[in-house]
């Protein structure tokens, strides 16, 4: 009974990173065997860590041991063995070390030595009970006299301690491999002490995860950002890539400020900058506020496998064990053609083996929009700015006396007491939930692992969700420890779906003044209407104002969903201790559905003429199928050579992605019940179904090579080949490599007397990476039937897409210098990286003319430079028992400039120009391409300002000229929008169970067009509602300085330098404060561990610039409740 309860409690040590064989696994013959068997080893020079590590390699031995970070496991030897049983190699190791060692079976179990008490001090006995934070005890816990390292004690097999210490001792050091190290503070009188140990994260940051192998993070000369699950689960549960910008925020989330917090929206990230210039995809040109290109997304990679930006914002963050971000060439370069825009690789929670555990996560989550950024006016404001705008002056349209009506109707609408807040009507405050159950079990050759999840996310904006439901079932046999088999199935499906409201910026709008429904309480469709002389040749025009909130009232519908399903095999084969064989298969599939239905009764169509009846409603069915097929093999070799170290890796990967599409778009409904497609008219005017497929194929072979000599000096290797299906027969292979060295000063002899030193770094790498982010078939000419015209011998074809068989491979040269310094064993923590990426060939998109027949094709058209620095820090300020204090900042800064553009690209400009005089982008700026210039560059015309004599704003030309009139030739770069810096900044407090953590994020000394000003102020329409600043700042006579036009001037403002303001900002990102119950407490409820905790993200800015954030779906704040339970 008790060699079972060794057993079981020895699987703690497999929890934090050991391996520990069965006691007993060979049999007696078989101990017998290896006692007697004899060894041979060179420890000069050698830790006594690395000793063990040794023997461990070459004996079927596995160590009991304190925490590493311990002074003597850190003791250098300076002893060698020669043909020496086991027995004797230990002897001769800790002859002169405090520790003894007893074998047990096939583990040796090593303990401190007692030591006799300093005999002039009294001393007392305390006791005690080590456990983890879930309430399990731990055996072979250290407990060491802070004041005297040599004397202490370690756990029993039911956690329990005692020990002698002498009466002044003040404190305790108690540490375990995997866990937080406390100190004990004791206190006059008490004797017994009950310790609990929190989780480290200093495990999973030793080891640096590539996806196809993991590295010593110590001899790694890449930059590598590794956050546990634990961590990113602090910031914000719902959303992994916010929580992971925290940590390093050159992983950039654009704000898109159109879309705001709409669930359904994905995000669209850079890492270290734009390495490729973004485009409609159809060579349209873009408004900077909007850019949905992702031709600079990272690679992901789940569990060894590629996959998609939408798989991992589905994906349940309680499934994520880690996060590793890659983003230099020495970190990449074994991904080749996928590694330029960075790596992301994502591990999740394996299966431990022991009893069944089962896991629960409750998590309730309420978002409430944030309207701080909207300031309109209310009804009696806005009316008064209508009669200042002249809106019921005589126009020519209508008499005086009719205008005087308009008014006072409005008037009367007012003192009757309405006031309509427009904004809150399409909004909501959202009660979602979300269920995370894990099954776990196993021996230690069988595991299994059970995964099942549901969130319901509503968004703010009313009937908005996207709902995830998924299960995954993961079995893996490890046979001898030498054949590791695993399968995981997983199955996930979303269902979202788009507010029927219609966009914000609708009901923003809205004059107050204006009512929602008649007398009988029935929603009014056409509220209003404005009559003028502005129609063609001054003709009579009216405008009329539908009701946005009708719209919601119809059975319209957008919705999209998708399932998915995925297989992944892999193999792991331990050939020696040395050589290790890993295999990976995933075969997966993916079904996209979307369809919208508009109703015949919506506004749209409300101005449809009788003849065109038949054409009200619409109905839009698309249909994708996606394959895909992922198979890599990586052979590795990890051995030591006295104090050379080899870590070798060969591998080869093979990926195969297949989709198919169909689509058509259905009008002509009949009313409003019948919304199935069936019951439409026709298709589409000059519309038909269309169908498509597509095949593309990646292949490439790989060799990494690392070696380290005496664990200081450090060398990085890697070589890769690509080929892909995009490109011409003669660029389908592309060559790709790193080259990267390091040095770990604190092994330096001369720098390990300095005892608060505990890491000094260098590390320099250089590389070439790449990117092939466009759909397949670019570089060919393709065809499609022409359908309109039959003849008897079969269909006609058309030229469809200009292709370009010269298409070269993009490619990204990297360079990176890095210093990693840390004092008192990394309390205090300062890592510094400068990087220099230069990417050639960009692979963007060319306007034709019109009289080719097509609208864009594909080319290389110039280089990108991005340069920068990143700096992390971190200081564990207060570290005690019941009690830490921990502070941290990571910040980044970051210029880009395009170092050279082709005439093709050239011509974008002029196009930009062109819609720079439409209505659409009149007052918008619009991105450009210039040499030598960042593409984050804001163009706009010059300005002075407001002419205090007239009123009318002065321009500058591009000759230098002062004049009134605006002309979009003089359109220059003004400023680049970059900040000076950005980043992140906060701190953690734990005390007694209780966790609080805190993120800042901040950036400065960059600039933002305020498009609220242009849209809601000068440009405003005084029909509808405008910002309240267009009562301020306004010229009404000569002499006057304003910042904004009169008033009563309804001229459009174009784009100007006026109103480029500075931005800063200073944001609340989260809060997370959480408690964990006691042991005794989880017991009493039938549980192993129960904490509750609290999340609230976004809870507060300001910011230098005021604009209004969310125009077609607004932002919102989250507040979320969490109870994790393990049974």
């Amino acid at each position: 009974m008790k060699e079972n309860k060794i057993l079981f409690k020895s699987f703690r040590f497999i929890q934090a990173g050991l391996l520990i064989f069965v006691i007993g696994v060979f049999g007696n013959v078989q101990q017998l065997h290896a006692q007697t068997q004899h060894y041979s080893f060179d420890f000069r020079n050698k830790t006594v860590q690395e000793a063990i590590a040794m023997i461990e390699k070459q004996s079927n031995y596995a160590f009991l041991f304190s925490e590493k970070s311990s002074s003597i496991l850190n003791r250098k030897l300076n002893t060698q063995v020669k043909d020496t049983a086991i027995n004797g190699v230990l002897d001769r190791v800790f002859k002169d070390l405090p520790l003894s060692y007893k074998i047990v079976g096939q583990q040796i179990l090593l303990t401190l030595k007692t030591a006799p008490v300093i005999p002039q001090a009294p001393i007392r006995k305390i006791q005690g009970t080590v456990k983890d934070n879930r309430g399990e005890t731990l055996p072979g816990v250290s407990i060491v006299l802070k004041a005297f390292p040599s004397l202490g004690t370690t756990t029993d097999i039911d956690g329990n301690f005692v020990l002698q210490v002498p009466e002044d001792n003040e404190s305790l050091l108690v540490s375990f491999v995997g866990m937080e190290t406390l100190e004990v503070k004791l206190q006059e009188g008490v004797g017994q002490y009950d310790v609990i140990l929190q989780p480290s994260n200093t495990e999973l940051s030793e080891v640096v995860a590539v996806g196809y192998f993991n590295r010593k993070k110590d001899s790694f000369t890449g930059s590598a950002v590794t956050v546990s699950g634990e961590q990113l689960r602090q910031v914000n549960p719902n959303n992994v890539f916010q929580s992971l910008q925290t940590f390093d925020p050159s992983f950039r989330i654009l704000e898109n400020n159109l879309l705001g917090s709409d669930p359904n929206s994905l995000p669209n990230i850079n890492v270290r900058g734009t390495s490729s210039v973004p485009t409609g995809g159809n060579g349209e040109v873009l408004r900077r506020d909007n850019i949905n290109s992702n031709v600079n997304m990272p690679t992901f990679i789940l569990d060894g496998y590629e996959v998609g930006v939408e798989r991992i914002y589905d994906l349940d963050v309680n499934r994520i064990a880690s996060i590793t971000l890659l983003k230099d060439a020495a970190a990449t370069a074994i991904y080749g053609s996928r590694a330029s825009n960075g790596v992301m690789v994502i591990t999740t929670v394996a299966p431990k083996e022991g009893q069944l555990e089962v896991t629960y996560n409750l998590e309730l989550n309420t978002s409430i929009t944030d309207l701080s950024s909207y300031h309109v006016l209310n009804a009696r404001d806005k009316l008064e700015y209508e009669r200042l705008a002249g809106l019921y002056d005589y126009n020519g349209a209508l008499n005086q006396d009719e205008l005087d009506e308009l008014y006072y109707q409005k008037m009367y609408n007012i003192v009757s007491g309405v006031d309509t807040y427009w904004l809150s009507q399409p909004i909501r405050s959202t009660l979602g939930h979300k269920h995370s159950l894990y099954i776990s079990g196993g021996s230690q050759a069988m595991r299994y692992g059970i995964d099942l999840h549901y969130q319901g996310m509503p968004g703010v904006m009313k009937k908005s969700e996207r709902n995830r439901y998924g299960i995954g079932v993961e079995l893996s046999y490890n046979k001898d420890q030498k054949l590791l088999f695993k399968n995981t199935l997983s199955f996930d499906k979303v269902k979202a779906a788009e507010s029927p409201y219609g966009s914000f910026s609708e009901y923003v709008r809205m004059n107050p003044y204006y009512p929602k429904t008649d007398g009988n309480g029935q929603l009014i469709q056409e509220i209003d209407s404005w009559t003028d002389r502005s129609g063609a040749g001054g003709s009579m025009n009216t405008a009329t104002v539908l009701n946005p909130l009708f719209d919601a009232t119809l059975n319209s519908f957008q919705d999209k969903s998708y399932w998915e399903v995925n297989d992944v095999f892999s193999i792991e084969w331990n050939i020696t201790e040395a050589l290790r064989l890993r295999a990976l298969a995933s075969i997966g599939q993916k079904s996209t559905y979307q369809d919208e239905f508009v109703s015949p009764l919506d506004n749209e169509y409300y101005f449809y003429a009788t003849q065109d009846l038949k054409k009200r409603g619409k109905y839009t069915y698309n249909r994708e199928q996606q394959s895909y097929y992922d198979g890599n093999a990586t052979l590795t070799y990890s051995n030591s050579f006295g104090r050379h170290f080899v870590n070798l890796a060969l591998g080869a990967n093979l990926r195969e992605n297949k989709s198919s599409g169909e689509s058509m778009v259905a009008t002509g409904f009949t009313n409003d019940r019948f919304t199935s497609i069936g019951f439409a008219n026709s298709y589409k005017e000059n519309s038909s179904p269309y169908s498509t497929s597509s095949k593309e194929r990646l292949f490439g072979t790989f060799l990494s090579a690392n070696y380290s000599f005496d664990n200081r000096y450090l060398l990085d290797l890697s070589v890769r080949a690509d080929g892909s299906s995009k490109f011409g027969s003669d660029n389908k292979v592309a060559p790709f490599w790193a080259l990267g060295i390091g040095w770990n000063l604190h092994h330096e002899k001369a720098l390990q007397a300095v005892g608060v030193l505990s890491q000094l770094r260098l590390k320099a790498n250089t590389g070439l990476t790449g990117a092939v982010s466009f759909t397949p078939y670019m570089a060919n000419t393709l065809y499609e039937y022409y359908k309109d015209n039959w003849y008897s011998t079969g269909v006609g074809a058309i030229v469809d897409q200009y292709g370009n068989e010269n298409l070269k491979w993009q490619r990204t040269r990297n360079y990176d210098i890095g210093l990693d310094l840390g004092f008192l064993d990394d309390r205090f923590f300062v890592s510094g990286r400068y990087y220099y990426k230069l990417t050639q060939d960009m692979l963007t998109d060319v306007t034709l003319p019109p009289s080719t027949g097509f609208s864009y094709y594909k080319e290389n058209l110039g280089d990108i430079r991005n340069q920068g620095y990143e700096l992390n820090l971190k200081l564990q300020a207060v570290k005690q028992t019941d009690f830490t204090v921990a502070v941290f900042g990571n910040f980044t800064h970051n210029r880009n400039k395009l170092v050279k553009i082709s005439n093709s690209l050239k011509k974008l400009n002029e196009k930009a120009d062109e819609s720079q005089l439409e209505d659409e982008y009149k007052g918008t700026p619009l991105l450009r391409y210039n040499e030598g210039l960042s593409m984050n560059t804001i163009y706009a015309v010059r300005s002075l300002g407001i002419d205090p004599e007239n009123g009318k704003e002065l321009f500058i030309t591009k000759e230098g000229q002062l004049t009134h009139d605006w002309n979009v030739a003089d359109i220059v770069p003004i400023c680049d929008a970059s900040p000076d810096l950005e980043g992140f900044f906060g701190g953690n407090i734990y005390y007694k169970g209780f966790l609080l953590n805190f993120s800042f994020y901040t950036r400065f000394g960059g600039y933002e067009y305020n498009q609220t000003l242009v849209d809601r102020v000068e440009n405003a329409d005084p029909r509808y509602n405008v910002d309240r600043r267009a009562f301020k700042y306004r010229w009404a006579n000569p002499g006057d300085v304003a910042r904004f036009k009169d008033i009563a001037d309804l001229g459009s403002t174009q784009v100007t330098q006026r109103f480029i303001e500075k931005d800063n900002l200073l944001e609340l990102k989260s809060v997370y404060l959480s408690y964990d119950f006691s042991p005794a407490i989880a017991k009493k409820l039938f549980m192993k561990s129960l904490r509750a905790s609290v999340t609230l993200n976004d809870l507060w800015r300001t910011s230098s610039i005021a604009i209004e954030r969310g125009i077609d779906y607004p932002f919102a704040r989250n507040f979320i409740f969490s109870l994790q339970t393990t049974f």
